[in-house]
Parts: C-alpha cells; sequence; structure tokens
C-alpha cells in the first residue's frame, strides 16, 4: 500500500503542529507563502521526522497530497465579523 501524503496549507501557530505530528506517520508537504519560513524550517533539525516533510511555496506541489488541510487565518472586521 502506498505510503498517504498530507498537505498542510498554512505553517504558522496551528499549521506546523500538524505537519510535524502528521509526519510521524506519514508523509507531509508543508506549504506556506512566506519563502523565509519555509526556508528556515527545511534547514532546521526540529525533530526526528524531517525527511518525512517537505517545506514549500510552490502551490503546485500541494495537488500531490492525498488530503490537504488548510490552517490559515481566518480574516475577521474589527468587530470580529467573518
Amino acid at each position: 500500500m502506498k505510503h498517504k501524503t498530507v498537505s498542510v496549507v498554512g505553517l504558522g501557530y496551528v499549521g506546523l503542529p500538524l505537519a510535524d505530528a502528521f509526519s510521524k506517520h506519514l508523509n507531509v508537504i508543508g506549504f506556506d507563502i512566506d519563502e523565509e519560513k519555509t526556508r528556515n524550517l527545511g534547514n532546521n533539525n526540529r525533530n526526528n521526522n524531517e525527511d518525512n516533510i517537505e517545506f514549500t511555496t510552490d502551490p503546485s506541489l500541494i495537488k500531490q497530497a492525498d488530503f490537504v488541510i488548510i490552517a490559515v487565518p481566518t480574516p475577521v472586521t474589527k468587530s470580529n465579523l467573518i
């Protein structure tokens, strides 16, 4: 059976821990629009599962995943309306 891949879109305070957790059992594509963030994450040995995570700013890689999780901020108004 093929090893499943999950893509996490948004590597902030929600997305990055999710990507790390999923990488213990699945291949992970971590996508963010911040090039410096993805470069730093790719160069940093944060955990023992770094071989299971690919950090990228290339949105075309998202479609390689079997599952996609979107973890980006919801824009709200000053009165907290969506």
